[in-house]
């Protein structure tokens, strides 16, 4: 019998009624999440969360006369296992250290997500933001990072320090670094100093924000790599309209190149061993082999290729199956996006074995 996932329970805490209801909406559009409780009212919020059970709190940063980060804090220490997420339509790295920022001895926790309003406009996006909280503890939008470094300005790495920053990236602490790369735990802790340089991250070395800042500023970097060339696309889907629709829809993106498709699964797999695309867009359901089966098939000759499946009924089984067959994302078929594949690559790109 199949087991029934409970939805999140999500709190949305924001002033302005028609943005407040626009985002619940999305949240309830995801299908994985349901809105437990909307409201302007910040003690409203905190009193709900002393009688109820919430999984991820959505909080905007200018309240009536509030400020949103001072009331997630009072969220966290209501629930040291809340994430929340702060969204805005500001883009600043001061305000990303504030929100990151954690001091125990006074009882200020971190927050784990920076989120542009902009952003919370697509189901999917959402869902994925929580997956990456799940996976790494925090999350920044992209589009903050990339106003903020101007991604050609970075100072290049060495080999030595893009090591370190990878394994950074995926969450290790400094002597699970040390251990990795058979250095001494004095020569990692120099290496971090020279990224926070080269990164610019400055700012009071006990900050634990500033690693985390550190972290998304160095999958970013994979990430804008991955996606300042155009990607190649391969689609495999047993319907030749839904291929047609996806060609002509993917077209009208210039970051996009489909450079092949396909009809069965071993036929994808054939043209992947042949082509190298950057993206395999997999349905599901094909007449030969099922779409986890593929995605496992093709990671593990193309380990750097991301794989997308999608199918026209994403339940939460499929979703679980996805992500552990190596899929980024699971996608109905009606999300597929030039947009949407191009966040999703620039979110997930770290290379193989470096995935936390």
């Amino acid at each position: 019998m199949a087991v029934i996932e409970k939805p999140l329970r999500v709190i949305i805490l924001d002033d302005q009624l028609v943005q407040r209801q626009g985002i619940a909406q999305v949240v309830e559009d995801t299908g994985s999440m349901q809105v437990a409780l909307t409201t302007d009212s910040p003690e409203q919020a905190l009193q709900f969360l002393t009688k109820n059970s919430v999984d991820l709190a959505l909080v905007d940063l200018v309240l009536h006369d509030q400020h949103g980060t001072v009331v997630g804090r009072a969220m966290r220490r209501l629930n040291p296992e809340l994430p929340v997420i702060i969204y805005t339509h500001e883009k600043s790295m001061v305000l990303a250290a504030d929100i990151f920022w954690a001091h125990k001895e006074s009882g200020q926790p971190s927050l784990q997500g920076y989120l542009l309003t902009s952003s919370i406009s697509n189901s999917h996006i959402l869902r994925h933001v929580y997956d990456q909280l799940m996976v790494f503890g925090h999350f920044i939008d992209p589009v903050v990072l990339e106003w903020h470094y101007r991604l050609k300005e970075y100072e290049s790495l060495t080999n030595r320090e893009e090591e370190c920053a990878l394994c950074l990236a995926a969450g290790m602490s400094n002597a699970a670094i040390s251990r990795e790369l058979g250095i001494t735990l004095h020569r990692v802790e120099n290496i971090i100093s020279t990224l926070y340089l080269k990164f610019r991250i400055f700012g009071d070395p006990g900050n634990p924000g500033r690693r985390v800042l550190l972290a998304e500023a160095i999958r970013l970097l994979y990430g804008n790599r991955l996606v300042e060339k155009r990607l190649s696309v391969l689609i495999v889907d047993d319907q030749a309209e839904q291929r047609a629709r996806i060609r002509q829809s993917l077209a009208e993106d210039r970051r996009l190149n489909v450079i092949d498709e396909a009809g069965k699964g071993m036929a994808g797999l054939e043209a992947a061993r042949q082509k190298h695309p950057d993206v395999v867009l997999l349905d599901v359901h094909l007449p030969d082999l099922n779409g986890f089966r593929v995605t496992r098939l093709i990671l593990e000759e193309l380990p750097q290729t991301r794989v997308i499946l999608h199918t026209a009924d994403p339940n939460p089984t499929y979703k679980r199956e996805a992500l552990q067959a190596g899929a980024i994302a699971l996608l109905s078929k009606a999300e597929i996006s030039g947009n949407l594949i191009c966040f999703l690559c620039r979110s997930n790109a770290l290379p193989a074995g470096h995935t936390g």
